[in-house]
């Protein structure tokens, strides 16, 4: 599963030395349905998001702060992270994606900062799920007019 930057495969190699299990858009359901609480690492092109060599620092950091095993972990390269992220409306990267058993919990776009991050985690244990949000779908008029 190739990104298209010669990074790409180090970021990728990265997290799979990290322990943390490679998903493709059409494995999302059925791997989220087993978990608990997954934290899902949507991926772009790190040379032009720089940011997605970051998170693969971060999140691991992060997880320490935690119970082991609070949250699992699975990542998706750019094309399979481009297709999750348009089911949840997602349009910047590097971005989470946390879902329950399946549902929906919620999200964290771009990198945030350390003081708001481990809270940004903490709040992901114990938010209901909800519906995601969309990007939006333009209303047109077949007709051409108001009348």
């Amino acid at each position: 599963m190739n990104m298209s930057s010669p990074a790409a495969p180090d970021l990728l190699a990265r997290l799979q030395q990290l322990g943390y299990r490679q998903i493709e858009a059409e494995q999302l359901a059925a791997v989220a349905a087993e978990c608990p609480l997954l934290l899902v690492m949507l991926n772009e092109d790190p040379l032009k998001h720089p940011e997605v060599m970051d998170n693969a620092v971060i999140v691991p950091q992060v997880l320490r702060e935690f119970p082991a095993g609070a949250f699992q972990v699975a990542y998706a390269d750019a094309p399979h992270s481009r297709s999750i992220a348009q089911m949840f409306g997602i349009v910047k990267f590097p971005a989470l994606v946390f879902l329950r058993q399946g549902e929906y919990v919620g999200a964290i776009l771009g990198l945030l900062n350390w003081s708001e991050v481990v809270p940004a985690f903490a709040d992901k244990l114990t938010a209901p799920a909800r519906r995601p949000p969309s990007v939006g779908i333009p209303v047109v008029s077949t007709s051409g007019s108001c009348a």
